[in-house]
């Protein structure tokens, strides 16, 4: 009878001990800057919103330069996809980006992108600085006069 719950323990703890170690791992691993920055266009991509801000510190600072209806200085990441993210659809029907190129220097993330949509044929450049494993700010630099040439009517 004590050699079946001797048993029983070791193939319990041998069952769950995986999932703990992959638990506390997942917990304590921090993302590669180049990992980290590619999963906030991933989820942008995706539409995921909650995925895309919990890429991203509380405090965000997120800036669109320019005189577009997203741009400004959007802090937090409610702000950037109530101000930023919800105009892009309907400005710009289609809306991609994709990564041509990206460089790391220390805790910053530099991203040339190539930006396409209905109507829309354009290269733009993001800047992104880290903190703490996350995303503390970003800053577009984009082709502002080919995004107002293709932007819908609001």
């Amino acid at each position: 009878m004590k050699n079946v719950k001797i048993t029983k323990l070791l193939l319990i703890s041998i069952t769950l001990l995986p999932s703990f170690v992959v638990a506390v791992h997942h917990e304590s691993h921090e993302m590669k800057p180049r990992d980290l920055v590619a999963a906030a266009y991933e989820t942008f991509a995706a539409g995921d919103t909650d995925a895309w801000a919990k890429l991203h510190t509380d405090d965000l600072t997120f800036t669109v330069l320019g005189e577009l209806p997203q741009s400004g200085v959007f802090i937090g990441t409610d702000a950037v996809i109530e101000g930023v993210f919800s105009k892009i659809p309907t400005l710009w029907p289609e809306f991609t980006l994709t990564p041509i190129n990206i460089d790391v220097v220390g805790d910053t993330v530099y991203v040339h992108n190539k930006m396409t949509g209905e109507g829309l044929d354009s290269e733009t450049m993001h800047m992104f600085k880290l903190r703490g494993g996350k995303i503390a700010s970003f800053k577009a630099f984009e082709d502002t006069d080919s995004m107002r040439l293709a932007m819908k009517a609001q």
